[in-house]
């Protein structure tokens, strides 16, 4: 009777994984399809020139460069992913953000020398400035920005620290596995 009863609460908890992950699916493809129709007219990548494409990184829907080189993520995007570095900065309270703060000036300074030709925002065309973040969990992050608050280019660099601090708070590897 015992082993039924754990086969019964396997398979319901399955069924509960299998609704949420279609569920998690059908919001991904809502999102990207909102960013293709956003933007119809093709935003290129500033450093190969390439066509970026709508996807999902870090959990938000962003306009990515197929060559790696970075992205575009719009305010909505830019508001979710402060909330969930944020919430991870709460949760895990030594990431490397937080524990070596390097003065804002410096880390501004070292996202314009990154980017020496000139970028500008798909949505108004206002030239991007480079710009630190300042909230809690963002510390040492850094962004092109739109100066009418549309969005920003996050880089390479900087998508893979995100990552990193995201990782380091659920305690997962990039590639979603759990850290033993």
């Amino acid at each position: 009777m015992s082993d039924e009863k754990d086969r019964l609460g396997d398979t319901l908890h399955q069924s509960e994984m299998a609704r949420e992950n279609q569920w998690a699916r059908q919001h991904d493809a809502e999102i990207i399809e909102r960013l293709r129709l956003k933007y119809a007219k093709a935003i290129k990548c500033p450093q190969c020139g390439d066509r970026l494409e709508a996807r999902m990184a870090i959990g938000v829907g962003e306009m990515v460069c197929p060559k790696h080189h970075g992205a575009w993520a719009d305010r909505e995007a830019l508001d979710q992913l402060g909330a969930r570095l944020e919430n991870a900065g709460a949760i895990h309270h030594d990431s490397l953000g937080e524990k070596v703060f390097v003065g804002i000036g410096e880390i501004v300074e070292d996202m314009r020398h990154r980017h020496l030709t000139e970028i500008d925002c798909p949505d108004c065309g206002a030239r991007l400035g480079a710009r630190a973040a300042i909230k809690e969990g963002e510390l040492g992050l850094a962004a092109m920005a739109c100066p009418n608050r549309h969005g920003s280019w996050i880089d390479q660099d900087m998508l893979r620290e995100i990552r990193k601090r995201l990782d380091a708070a659920t305690g997962t590897h990039g590639d979603g596995e759990t850290r033993k």
